[in-house]
């Protein structure tokens, strides 16, 4: 019988819209015990046939993917590594949709039941006022994606994401019961096929380096949450690719239409979300400081993928920004009361245990995400740039050192 547990995987593609003609070209998959504990990893490239997409956008070179196995190939193994385990992924149905596309050109079906949990919906939750993408998400457990263009990288990301919630959890949580699920699902083995060797990036051929995020997607982490219908929020999450891959052709554009329309977004409520959208984009990227020509040029195309009237757009880029960064409050007015959320970060003097059992005697609350409840910040450098620091500064939370928080709740 398979262990009980999560299987957490990641995708690189050739494109956003699988059921056109993008391919999966990479695939990596990190196993999590019940404890939400890592236990094993493995990711290989993937042949993707006629189509090898941007490579500039998937990093995996022509010459790698030609030599790689095709999904066929190596789908026997990831059955296995998938059996009986709870199906994790960021943006959910994005990486199902291109998973199940997969599975389906090679004449293979999964049994009945098959569902996956979603960190990005998870967040709604857990992490309320972060973004859509798993940076952002991360960044408020100080969860470091290690460097690299890599479908691993993330894959380990979003499982210490997915950890982060366990770890922080009640026993009620919605992982729980989908444990017991998965282990009805029925993954059928895959009779005669056979199953090739998994086949990691080879660094000599990989496209070198992670671009330098564009201003488009430096300006996509930093959008606010979405709190409306959850089909609303995985297609706000796929223009949030788009952003992070390049501005959708004509052609793609077409393609968000119909994927909103099979997701039942009627044609008013995808123009409202696009609107909605643009007008975040282009707050968030107002925020620091004047638009340069260029950056304009980059909103304006995206007001086209969107389909935003010449005079929309116009209007709001000509619009002062509206959004002010939160003040953060001075040490001498922060009052903490019962309850309250504190989140304690860095190596302090004290064992971070002990302020632990010190806040929780108190009255206190122990948080260990910044999120909007949070009511304050204890780090061991308050000036440090860190991922929970920077939530604190976007969300206005009051900074204090250990000692500042000595001298707030009185002990010596």
């Amino acid at each position: 019988m398979p262990e009980r547990g999560y299987a957490v995987i990641c995708l690189k593609t050739t494109g956003l819209f699988p059921y056109q003609r993008d391919r999966v070209v990479e695939i990596a998959v990190v196993h999590l015990d019940v404890g939400g504990h890592i236990s094993a990893r493995w990711q290989t490239v993937i042949n993707p046939g006629s189509n090898a997409g941007d490579v500039a956008g998937h990093g995996v070179s022509t010459a790698e993917l030609l030599r790689a196995p095709t999904f066929e190939q190596i789908a026997p193994r990831l059955v296995d590594l998938l059996r009986g385990r709870v199906l994790v992924t960021h943006n959910a149905q994005f990486v199902t949709g291109f998973l199940m596309r997969e599975f389906e050109l090679i004449g293979y079906a999964p049994g009945r039941g098959l569902e996956a949990v979603c960190t990005m919906h998870l967040a709604r939750s857990y992490l309320p006022g972060a973004g859509r993408l798993l940076i952002d998400c991360c960044a408020a457990y100080d969860i470091e994606i290690e460097p690299g263009p890599g479908a691993l990288a993330q894959a380990v990301a979003c499982a210490s994401l997915l950890a982060a919630y366990v770890h922080g959890s009640p026993s009620a949580a919605p992982w729980i019961n989908a444990l017991d699920r998965a282990e009805q699902c029925d993954w059928p083995r895959m009779a005669g096929a056979s199953a090739a060797q998994w086949v990691q990036r080879d660094p000599s051929t990989t496209i070198d380096a992670v671009p330098t995020p564009s201003f488009l997607a430096r300006a996509a982490v930093k959008l606010p949450d979405y709190t409306g219908p959850e089909e609303h929020l995985d297609y706000l999450a796929l223009l949030d690719l788009c952003l992070l891959d390049r501005v959708c052709s004509p052609g793609q554009t077409r393609e968000l239409h119909i994927l909103a329309e099979l997701s039942g977004i009627t044609v008013a409520d995808c123009a409202i979300l696009h609107q909605r959208y643009f007008d975040d984009l282009v707050r968030v990227a107002r925020c620091n400081g004047a638009l340069s020509v260029a950056d304009s040029a980059d909103l304006i195309a995206v007001a086209r993928m969107l389909d935003i009237a010449p005079a929309g757009t116009a209007a709001a880029l000509a619009a002062p920004s509206s959004i002010a960064r939160p003040l953060i409050a001075s040490i001498d007015t922060v009052l903490l009361e019962q309850g309250d959320i504190v989140v304690l970060t860095g190596e302090m003097a004290r064992a971070r245990s002990d302020w632990g059992r010190e806040l929780v005697a108190r009255g206190l609350s122990l948080g260990t995400a910044v999120t909007l409840r949070t009511r304050l910040l204890v780090a061991a450098d308050p000036e440090s740039v860190t991922g929970k620091t920077g939530k604190a500064r976007d969300y206005g939370i009051p900074i204090v050192s250990e000692f500042g928080l000595r001298s707030l709740i009185g002990v010596r």
